[in-house]
């Protein structure tokens, strides 16, 4: 039998969509950096921050600058059985592409961190404020059955006129740790300044 669509149908399947219930990001914390410091945390310590509420974390980083020159913003896991911060055993891939077309790539498989914004050249000069950005998605914290991992994209900037559109992605590579915590930090020097907030991603 072969249904034939009428002005009906059409209807209900147009108002379909606001009948389903859909996901929203729900605002757990805020940290605004606004003198020099070593790095940023959240953990489990605040409500709904990686203790089970949500799968899925995103963290909104922004107006960041490095006290240093040529930099990367680097990204470490917090250990839910003892509360520290794990120092290897992360795999990353970061990439960007400048405004004049070249590529800059860093990678690992057994780093210290996950190398997030920064490409394979650094971000900042030391001096001045620029455009740098980036939103990352952290999922699968403590989840006893698959490893946590993190991924997303973002801008940077090192000097006038340039500007670098980097997207990255990591993961903890011993499944056996799980995780309650990020800490955000500059490969060298610290934290001039930045916004950085944390939602819980409703499903």
């Amino acid at each position: 039998m072969i249904i034939k669509p009428n002005n009906n149908t059409i209807s209900a399947i147009t108002a379909l969509p606001a009948s389903i219930t859909t996901g929203s990001w729900i605002k757990l914390a805020e940290t605004n950096v606004t003198s020099a410091t070593a790095s940023v945390s959240f953990t489990d310590a605040t409500s709904g921050v990686f203790d089970g509420t949500y799968r899925t974390h995103a963290v909104l980083i922004r107006r960041l600058e490095p006290a240093n020159a040529n930099v990367q913003l680097t990204l470490r896991m917090r250990d839910a059985s003892d509360g520290s911060f794990k120092t290897s055993s992360y795999a990353y891939a970061t990439k960007g592409m400048d405004n004049a077309g070249t590529e800059r790539t860093d990678y690992s498989t057994s780093a210290g961190g996950i190398n997030t914004l920064g490409g394979g050249d650094g971000m900042g000069d030391g001096s001045n404020p620029y455009g740098t950005s980036c939103i990352v998605y952290c999922n699968d914290f403590l989840d006893s059955g698959n490893p946590p991992s993190i991924f997303g994209q973002g801008v940077y900037s090192k000097g006038s006129g340039y500007t670098n559109s980097n997207h990255f992605a990591g993961t903890y590579r011993d499944t056996s740790i799980q995780m309650d915590g990020v800490q955000f930090f500059f490969s060298a020097g610290n934290i001039e300044k930045g916004n950085f907030i944390i939602y819980g991603v409703k499903e």
